[in-house]
């Protein structure tokens, strides 16, 4: 016979699981309307697009929020400009609108989990400061990226910033985590260690070093040249001869 401290603890999983269902059938139909629209001969706005992959996304990050942890919704951002670049690459619409969601978001995420780091793990110093680095550098690296693959203004400065920072912390990270006593960890820290701070920082700087180092292979994968310098903009005389 089911008690009542049962039936208690129970209740609240049937309601989250059904929360989650319904949310994925959601998602489900926002997509499939957005294929639809796709192929509709009549061309439909991109604002259309745009607006129905947000609520699509914001419908993922609930199922997220819902499912699983808070520190893996980074791992949803990240999911988002994957998809961006594949947009980019069959030269979709509103690629850039999954761009700079994907990658704000992934800076606000680091902003945020840069403020847990520095509350929720101080019994951990490792964590508590190389985490709460590592986010602030995150956030400005997505930022430059950002910046970057929309050629808007000040992106050299940021990114720069960013990379610029990265070297002393990579030098922290390396001679601070032997002593960091990883192996006392429970599974939850060493969790938030890989999904908040390995994962994010990995993907982010090999996409960096693919831009400058395989600037190629970058353009072949986006089909988008990029942009080195700041060009400037040459008029030609209107001479005779010129023609």
């Amino acid at each position: 016979m089911a008690t009542p401290e049962s039936d208690v603890t129970k209740s609240p999983n049937r309601n989250k699981r059904i929360k989650i269902v319904t949310l994925i059938i959601i998602a489900a139909a926002l997509f499939l309307v957005t294929l639809i629209l796709y192929f509709i001969p009549p061309v439909i706005p991109d604002f259309v697009f745009a607006t129905l992959l947000i609520l699509t996304f914001l419908d993922i990050l609930m199922i997220v929020w819902f499912s699983i942890r808070y520190y893996n919704i980074g791992i949803a951002f990240l999911v988002m400009i994957i998809i961006a670049i594949f947009f980019k690459r069959m030269r979709w619409p509103v690629s850039s609108i999954l761009y700079t969601i994907g990658f704000t978001g992934l800076a606000g995420f680091s902003i945020v989990f840069a403020r847990i780091f520095l509350k929720r793990f101080n019994h951990i110093i490792f964590l508590k400061y190389v985490g709460f680095s590592s986010s602030i550098i995150l956030s400005m690296v997505s930022m430059g990226l950002l910046w970057k693959n929309m050629h808007w203004p000040v992106a050299n400065v940021i990114l720069n910033t960013g990379l610029v920072l990265f070297i002393p912390f990579l030098f922290a990270f390396v001679f601070t985590l032997p002593s960091s006593d990883y192996i006392n960890w429970n599974k939850s820290e060493r969790i938030i260690f890989f999904r908040a701070i390995i994962i994010p920082m990995a993907f982010v700087y090999i996409m960096v070093v693919i831009m400058f180092v395989f600037p190629r292979i970058y353009t072949s994968i986006t089909r988008l040249p990029l942009i080195p310098f700041d060009m400037v903009k040459i008029d030609l005389l209107n001479k005779p001869g010129l023609y």
